[in-house]
């Protein structure tokens, strides 16, 4: 075990506390795998029936033990409970007082944000700039937008953090229109980070430890070393990521390919991990001979980029072209726009969990794959105008969508239906009326039942919420009758109060006539 600094659990799969930890864990390490990179902070995990003699080395004595790293020795177990909030609590702590310890002698670079304090920037200033070459952070804000008034004093600070690292700076948008339609700004406020001619948009918390991170982990260059084991395990999490294979037998064109893959791995570092192997095994299993070469490995797949990797601009022409996955992988980030997009959406709901999780992942990607194949031969066709898309998602943190608008349990992961957002619909079922096996075959007659119409569509939202739709939709007819017809209306309204009144009058004058005659 090699963590000089970070969070280890060390488990046995035998473990039923382990198990239940275990999404837990990964939502851990996921949620901050920056933390590698910003504070030298990693998280791992030790499975001590394989290595038994690191737990017995580490006093390991019931599992799961949660013990903290520094400079390569336990320092603190945590013994609290261990939910996400608690845990999220724990090590932002930890890991706040390691990096200060880390950092408190970190000298400053004059050139960089040399007051820490956040620059105003417009039309007059903007480009000359942004193209100096150095980092630079910037919001793009309005005078009266509330979340931006809540910003500034973050922001402040923010500058203040990055110091001698990372420039800061403002665009006042109302005042400065060009600018920021020029950088496609459609909310308030939208924080950049622009370097090597490109912006990284941030899309995370807007604290300040958050937003510090975000700026420091662009700046910094992340190629992580691997071998070919570590291969297999990546490509298992269906991730789209990029590999530099090397010879170690000549260094020639190394040092240019490993600062373009630099430059590279900052420009992206929020959407793609970049390693780096010398490992044979792992250029032979990929068949990659002129060395060094840079690989994209996605869906089930891998693609070489076959120019110069001296030539930045040219990798990253190719990084753009190549960097979209057959199948998305479905996040807070990219939610909205995945299920607001027109069309179905083959939808793979996984617990990461499971062992059979990632054959059914690949059955999805491979099933993608062949769609695309038969809708370019013209075997398949679009529904509605448009092509069948893929996605998945960790059906452990959407546990209310799964439940509410599928009708799906947890414990029934893994489990591939289609959906239709802008309808609010889906196919629950099969032409059998069953779920839809995670076999190549039945996905395909699945999506051939859907191009024909044979399948029954359900609604995605639940009776209650048809019923208040329909209320709701007769409502605005009534309103908009009105309103295209206001005459009409008025007169519809005076004969219904006409109605009532007679009604409640007895009929009228003849009626009350008649009855009195009646009477007497």
């Amino acid at each position: 075990m090699c963590v000089s600094q970070g969070f280890v659990k060390f488990y046995s799969p035998q473990c039923p506390h382990c198990r239940v930890l275990a999404p837990t864990w990964e939502q851990l390490a996921m949620d901050h795998k920056d933390w590698e990179q910003t504070r030298d902070f990693k998280f791992a995990e030790v499975n001590c029936l394989i290595e038994g003699d690191v737990c017995d080395d580490n006093d390991v004595i019931r599992y799961p033990h949660l013990q903290v790293f520094h400079d390569g020795k336990p320092v603190q177990l945590y013994t609290g409970p261990r939910s996400i909030d608690d845990l999220n609590t724990f090590v932002k702590t930890i890991s706040e007082e390691y990096k200060n310890i880390a950092v408190q002698d970190e000298g400053f670079d004059s050139d960089i944000n040399p007051d820490g304090e956040v620059v105003v920037l417009d039309t007059d200033n903007y480009q000359s700039t942004l193209n100096n070459g150095e980092p630079w952070m910037v919001e793009y804000y309005a005078p009266w937008c509330g979340h931006c008034k809540a910003l500034a004093p973050v922001y402040e600070k923010v500058a203040k953090e990055l110091r001698g690292k990372v420039n800061v700076a403002k665009v006042d948008c109302p005042a400065n229109e060009v600018i920021c339609r020029s950088q496609q700004v459609r909310g308030y406020p939208t924080i950049k980070l622009h370097q090597y001619g490109q912006a990284t948009v941030f899309q995370k918390a807007r604290d300040l430890e958050t937003l510090v991170d975000f700026a420091i982990g662009g700046t910094k260059p992340s190629i992580t070393p691997i071998n070919n084991a570590d291969i297999e395990t990546i490509k298992a999490s269906g991730e789209v990521f990029f590999v530099l294979f090397y010879d170690p037998k000549t260094s020639e064109g190394k040092e240019a390919a490993t600062k373009t893959i630099s430059k590279l791995s900052q420009i992206y570092y929020q959407q793609f991990k970049f390693y780096i192997t010398g490992d044979s095994q792992a250029s032979g299993a990929f068949s990659v001979t002129n060395m060094p070469a840079l690989l994209v490995l996605k869906d089930e797949r891998h693609y070489q980029f076959t120019g110069s990797l001296s030539d930045v601009n040219a990798a990253k022409a190719w990084v753009e072209q190549v960097k979209e996955p057959i199948v998305t992988a479905i996040t807070n980030a990219n939610s909205a726009f995945v299920f607001s997009s027109p069309g179905w959406v083959l939808l793979g709901l996984f617990d990461p969990s499971k062992k059979s999780t990632n054959a059914a992942r690949i059955t999805l990607v491979e099933t993608a794959h062949a769609y695309k194949k038969g809708l370019a031969s013209g075997e398949r066709s679009l529904i509605d105008g448009y092509p069948i898309r893929f996605a998945m998602l960790d059906g452990t943190k959407w546990t209310n969508y799964l439940k509410n608008a599928l009708h799906v349990e947890v414990l029934n992961l893994p489990v591939i239906v289609a959906v239709n957002s802008a309808k609010e619909a889906f196919y629950p079922h099969d032409s059998d009326g069953r779920r839809v096996q995670i076999d190549q075959a039945a996905l395909l007659q699945y999506i051939a039942d859907i191009e024909a119409g044979t399948l029954e569509e359900q609604s995605m939202l639940s009776g209650t919420q048809l019923t208040f739709r329909r209320l709701s939709q007769r409502i605005a007819n009534g309103i908009s009758v009105v309103v295209d017809h206001p005459y009409v209306s008025i007169l519809l309204v005076i004969s219904i109060i006409y109605g009532i009144v007679r009604k409640l009058g007895g009929g009228g004058p003849e009626s009350r006539n008649e009855g009195l005659s009646k009477a007497d």
